[in-house]
């Protein structure tokens, strides 16, 4: 769908009618577009001086919540018997597992952790989780391939209605039904880990490594009570060659392997060598899957606030775990290196077939904001300060010259464009522009 052919694009056209595919491409090609400059380090009078394509002239916040909404047919509420809280994206999340899955080889180490979507508003299934940036919101498990592609994921919706599924070991099992029988390796936090999913993966010709909590069922007590000195392991393996080794460094860490022994390997730290177990050695690499995924979305997020929670949980799906997986086939296939910000634009163009030139002269209305300048004057800050200009004409207005004075706060920045360059706090500049 070109922009020069439907000028002034508004999403209540398309409502008006039935969803095209072309319309929902575009819908979501301006937000992976205004993600990007909403992140970008320019100015937005650089943005406008370069002659981008705005996207937020055909597209207002408001018409594109009501584009996001469109999503859900709110007649699907009288067909749910509550057994599934996620009925109203539940489509959305089983397609895109589907093709997570049919167009990526998955590697051989592969990872399972948990991200969180931001959410403070009320759901019955909220997360608070201390260690994440974002504390409170939608918890996603996810299976994660060396690259940080996300082959697999999982909402959590709370105990309620999946008592017997939501142990870490059933979790563990679900994501990784379509690897059971090919040999591959996963890494897994101590929240995960345990002797009874160690037993169950190597029946299905899985390993797997992890980090253990010393209060599992099942742990040896002679390598949990042992006393340490920095440096020194103690290990233990049973008959079927699961491994548990405690090594001592800063403190106490208790990890389990079923492809691994107790060996030591020499390892370069800052400006040291080190010796630490291959086990060690091999989950902090494997567990990186993850941390990656989650770095890389963070660099552009799309969510809104004011959103419904399965709004949000499209967004990320959507325009972050979708996203980020294409860009990693993109770099496999083409061996192009790219940033991740840069492909967001590309596909973007590529979704909405957007050319500059097909872009109405009218269509950018630039503001008086976008051409002025909030500047700072140069020099020793006692020097140069003065009177907001609207807040000494305000206070001198109810109070007097003399108090004013003695009320109005000094500043060094002035709008460069006005006549008189008056000094202008900021709420001020932001009030007249």
């Amino acid at each position: 769908m070109e922009i020069g052919s439907r000028p002034g694009f508004c999403l209540q056209q398309i409502l008006c009618g039935s969803w095209s595919s072309a319309d929902r491409k575009f819908s979501l090609a301006l937000n992976v577009k205004m993600s990007v400059e909403e992140c970008e380090s320019d100015s937005s009078e650089n943005i406008f001086a370069k002659k981008r394509p705005r996207v937020d002239v055909f597209l207002s916040s408001e018409e594109e919540e009501e584009n996001v909404g469109e999503w859900h047919d709110p007649r699907d509420d009288r067909n749910s018997n509550g057994s599934n809280r996620l009925f109203k994206i539940q489509p959305v999340i089983d397609t895109l597992e589907m093709n997570f899955k049919k167009y990526y080889n998955p590697t051989k180490d592969m990872c399972i952790d948990e991200s969180l979507i931001p959410f403070r508003g009320r759901i019955i299934f909220r997360q608070y989780l201390k260690q994440k940036r974002h504390k409170y919101g939608v918890k996603i498990f996810k299976l994660c391939c060396e690259s940080g592609y996300t082959y697999a994921l999982r909402v959590y919706t709370g105990k309620a209605l999946e008592k017997e599924n939501t142990t870490p070991t059933k979790i563990v099992m679900s994501l990784c039904r379509d690897l059971f029988d090919k040999g591959h390796t996963l890494y897994t936090g101590n929240w995960y880990t345990s002797l009874e999913l160690a037993e169950k993966l190597i029946n299905k010709n899985i390993h797997l490594v992890g980090t253990l909590r010393s209060n599992r069922q099942g742990n040896p007590q002679q390598v949990i009570s042992k006393k340490l000195k920095r440096g020194e392991i103690i290990a233990k393996e049973n008959k079927q060659g699961i491994t548990i080794l405690k090594w001592k460094d800063k403190r106490d860490i208790l990890v389990l392997s079923t492809k691994h022994s107790s060996e030591m390997v020499n390892v370069e730290s800052r400006s040291e060598h080190k010796l630490k177990p291959q086990i060690i050695v091999d989950y902090n690499r494997g567990k990186a899957a993850v941390y990656l995924s989650d770095q890389m979305n963070a660099y552009n997020n799309p969510l809104c606030k004011s959103m419904k929670w399965y709004r949000k949980l499209a967004f990320e799906l959507l325009l972050n775990t979708t996203v980020l997986n294409s860009y990693i086939l993109y770099k496999d296939i083409t061996k192009k290196n790219i940033s991740i910000t840069e492909f967001r634009e590309k596909l973007a163009v590529h979704l909405t077939n957007c050319r500059e030139e097909d872009i109405p002269s009218g269509s950018i209305a630039t503001t008086s904001k976008k051409r002025h300048k909030h500047q700072k004057q140069p020099g020793k800050v006692s020097a140069v300060r003065k009177y907001c200009k609207l807040c000494y004409e305000k206070n001198a207005k109810q109070s007097g010259r003399a108090m004013a004075r003695k009320m109005t706060k000094q500043v060094v920045t002035f709008c460069d464009t006005c006549e008189g360059q008056p000094f202008l706090c900021l709420p001020c500049f932001n009030k007249i522009h």
